[in-house]
């Protein structure tokens, strides 16, 4: 059996694919994998799958999705696989198409509440295009799978499809490390993730900020914090490659997972960062949002914050660094979690799907 993959982000980056096409890879699948050309992009490594980077001369909006698509429905018309398997709503078109034109099934991967995003919250003509796409496919999707219960439970009331839960959990690797005294976010800098609301809060916390990612408001928040004079307490690392995101996580005091509840995808978001610091044994500040809530309820590995008031932030902030009996009970509760929540079980999850599909 051979699927084929395709993201709308950079192959060099995304380690829950890398995860899935080399699980699914070694299970003895056939994988392949679409994802796009950038300038300076790392050399893809060495994997057990096929990697397809398409050229492109758009780098977002509309445009850059016009292109993307049209680049990739010609790629998969072109080539027969036997299971076309689009991450999200943004690639599901070009999935579909080659779907009906091979008569061969197809299948979503959902990482995410796609309708529920910020960047299509405040824009009624875009949100309404996405949700008419969404209506015309999902319905003809008989199963898929997502990252998580809340989300499973959404698609599954409103179009019907058969949901399979595939956590965005990590490898069980060996952590131990020597911490160093640092505050870490990992991740996207996109609207809505708490960021400008936590480089405010550091004007009240003593130890020092990394921030280890890129996105939309790079600059702004490099501004904030010049405007705010803390360019001394906070660093930004850019984009960072999985194996070597690894290290530094592993090496941090605290991680943050911060969220605006206001869009349905981050209310019900469960971030691979918050079990990345789980498995980096490291505790962290989250959102008391369902997912975190009903996991902390039962393990407690983080302190979650009702809200991004930046004052409430660095009070939850201090509270992690100066209480040490609360950090050494939230450390020892990670050793405990990730036995349970890891890629060793997560992987199983996703191998029995696909050969479902194949019955």
């Amino acid at each position: 059996t051979h699927i084929v993959f395709s993201v709308t982000n950079n192959l060099s980056y995304d380690r829950r694919m890398q995860r899935i096409c080399t699980a699914l890879a070694k299970a003895g699948f056939k994988v392949t994998i679409y994802g796009f050309h950038t300038v300076n992009q790392p050399t893809l490594e060495n994997k057990p799958y096929r990697q397809v980077r398409l050229k492109r001369i758009f780098k977002k909006g509309k445009l850059f999705y016009l292109e993307y698509n049209l680049r990739l429905v010609i790629e998969l018309l072109k080539h027969k696989y036997d299971v076309y398997t689009a991450i999200d709503l943004d690639t599901a078109l070009p999935h579909y198409i080659a779907s009906k034109w091979h008569k061969q099934p197809m299948c979503i991967d959902a990482h995410e509440y796609f309708l529920g995003l910020p960047e299509i919250q405040h824009r009624p003509v875009t949100k309404w295009f996405w949700k008419s796409l969404e209506r015309f496919i999902y319905p003809t999707i008989k199963k898929a799978y997502t990252v998580n219960e809340s989300i499973a439970k959404l698609y599954e009331t409103e179009y019907d499809i058969e949901m399979t839960v595939v956590r965005n959990c990590p490898e069980l690797t060996e952590t131990e490390g020597e911490k160093e005294n640092y505050i870490l976010y990992q991740g996207a800098l996109n609207e809505g993730r708490g960021l400008e609301e936590l480089i405010t809060a550091m004007q009240w916390v003593g130890m020092p900020l990394k921030i280890a990612g890129s996105g939309t408001i790079d600059e702004e928040l490099k501004q904030l914090v010049q405007n705010l004079n803390l360019h001394h307490k906070i660093t930004f690392l850019g984009y960072v490659l999985p194996k070597d995101l690894k290290n530094i996580t592993v090496k941090a005091a605290i991680g943050i997972n911060l969220l605006k509840g206001s869009c349905l995808n981050y209310y019900y978001s469960l971030a691979n960062k918050f079990f990345d610091y789980m498995h980096a044994n490291i505790p962290q500040l989250s959102m008391n949002f369902p997912e975190y809530r009903l996991i902390n309820k039962k393990y407690e590995v983080a302190v979650l914050v009702e809200n991004l008031n930046p004052k409430h932030i660095a009070k939850q902030l201090n509270k992690l660094i100066e209480n040490k009996k609360l950090y050494a009970k939230l450390t020892s509760n990670c050793k405990v979690a990730k036995q349970i929540f890891n890629w060793e079980i997560e992987k199983e999850q996703l191998i029995k799907f696909y050969h479902n599909l194949e019955q």
